[in-house]
């Protein structure tokens, strides 16, 4: 259904690489305004998305009449993502005083940037994501100040946990999901599809086992240039597993592997993708980390979609995206949601 004649419509915020934006436009809607403040999400937009209104600059300077200039007076949903470094939990053992600095992380407090375009643009329908990590950082406070700032919206509020591969996305990666809307529905989560007793997970060997041939040639697909003591020490993960650290020849010691020597097994969903570098895990049988390409396609983006910028900018756009299956998920769920409001009030 469509709201007199015309899609549903869409404001993101923090939007990155753009995978909320391509999983809503997939479904039919109408973005009316994308934005992010970095320069090389921006060159993402107008590389693959051009004909979708993007906003490059800081949240802080989204004014009120900037929104309006830009239509968001009737938007359908807001969506989006603060950045969430500050709350992630992933490879940090940190002293106290780097605890303390991650505490006044202002991209811990972005979320209240995102509730105040959300009180102004007043959206039927809201979604925001953000990693597990923020659920329990500095002992929950956070999150506690997460759900009184909705509280005080006036917006129906939940939140849920959802592991990307129990939708249909080749990897394991667990997010929370903040939605609510302010027009009287009842709103629950997508159900998932994928896992014990439904369909079969998608897994790494489906995802990329095509792009592993090296006359493969494919956008953004270039391998990193490990050093041999590197590929030395991949040689010896085994598949599905992690570096055997207590059977190192000396040589190839060294004090912290991190999460980044891990090994995918071809046959399930991959490890979490994370932003950074050399952050990604190795390939299930070659020596080497993946390619971005390769984390796109687990990331579920289309292949020509183009990443713009350095090496390592590329690796932080496509491991802080939201996946785009994923994405697509909740907008066709949503738009269930929306047609159920337009159909109940007559429009």
């Amino acid at each position: 259904m469509i709201k007199n004649g015309k899609k549903y419509t869409v404001v993101d915020l923090f939007s990155g690489a753009g995978g909320f934006t391509i999983g809503f436009a997939k479904a039919d809607y109408k973005i009316l305004l994308s934005t992010d403040f970095d320069d090389d999400c921006a060159n993402v937009h107008k590389t693959n998305m051009p004909d979708i209104p993007f906003l490059h600059g800081d949240i802080y300077n989204l004014s009120e009449d900037i929104l309006d200039q830009y239509n968001c007076t009737d938007v359908d949903v807001l969506i989006g993502g603060p950045p969430c470094q500050g709350f992630s939990t992933i490879g940090a053992r940190v002293s106290s005083d780097e605890e303390r600095r991650k505490r006044f992380d202002p991209r811990n407090t972005l979320f209240k940037q995102y509730v105040r375009v959300l009180n102004h643009i007043k959206p039927k329908f809201f979604l925001m994501e953000n990693v597990r990590g923020l659920i329990t950082r500095d002992k929950g406070t956070i999150f506690e100040e997460i759900k009184r700032t909705f509280a005080e919206t006036g917006y129906d509020f939940n939140y849920v946990i959802l592991n990307a591969a129990d939708f249909g996305v080749p990897q394991i990666r667990e997010r929370v999901f903040f939605y609510g809307n302010r027009v009287g529905i009842k709103m629950t989560p997508p159900v998932k599809t994928h896992g014990e007793g439904l369909l079969p997970y998608k897994t790494v060997l489906e995802a990329i086992g095509d792009l592993a041939d090296e006359n493969v040639v494919a956008n953004n697909h270039s391998a990193l240039n490990h050093g041999e003591i590197n590929i030395r020490r991949y040689a010896l993960i085994p598949e599905g597993g992690r570096m055997p650290e207590d059977k190192l020849p000396p040589e190839l010691y060294r004090k912290n592997f991190g999460n980044t020597f891990k090994r995918l097994d071809r046959n399930q969903p991959s490890l979490t993708m994370v932003p950074g570098h050399n952050a990604f895990p190795i390939h299930p049988w070659l020596n080497r980390s993946l390619t971005v390409r390769e984390a796109a396609r687990i990331q579920t983006f289309p292949d020509d979609f183009i990443f713009c910028g350095s090496r390592q900018k590329q690796c932080m756009q496509v491991g802080n995206a939201v996946p785009v299956v994923l994405s697509n998920v909740w907008a066709e769920h949503i738009k269930t949601l929306l047609d159920e409001y337009y159909s109940n009030n007559g429009k």
